[in-house]
């Protein structure tokens, strides 16, 4: 359906075919199955980000498509796509979150060892770690 449709048709197909009268919403229900199938739901958004943190997300296609996606779900007259994607997207943006974090940390730290690197007299200065530092 991503090959082929925009969001819009997408979301209007999925109006179409979803029951809405129908009283077995998985992530509104408070039984235990349901309760691990919404934790497990949450997980698999946040492991697709913590999984793809090194590459794709930055590719320009997966976090757009999907953050577009989810946006035009949330705006859906079905309470059901609005809720869903609601909280999707809030669990993706905590993941993302965490990714930038990560990030400023390992920033941080190769700074402070670049800054004691060139701190070292010029002959005990290993030029291949400064570069890769660098």
């Amino acid at each position: 359906m991503f090959r082929e449709l925009q969001n819009s048709q997408i979301i209007q197909q999925l109006t179409e075919k979803f029951k809405e009268d129908s009283p077995e919403y998985p992530l509104s229900m408070s039984s235990r199955p349901w309760c691990r199938f919404q934790a497990g739901f949450l997980e698999l958004v946040a492991t697709v980000v913590r999984r793809c943190q090194y590459n794709v997300i930055y590719d320009g296609f997966l976090m757009d498509s999907w953050i577009s996606f989810l946006t035009g779900l949330s705006d859906s007259q079905v309470w059901a796509f609005c809720h869903t994607s609601t909280l999707a997207a809030l669990k993706l943006m905590m993941a993302l979150v965490d990714v930038a974090l990560g990030i400023h940390v390992q920033q941080e730290n190769n700074q402070t060892h670049l800054e004691a690197e060139k701190a070292k007299e010029l002959g005990r200065r290993g030029t291949e770690k400064l570069e890769a530092l660098i």
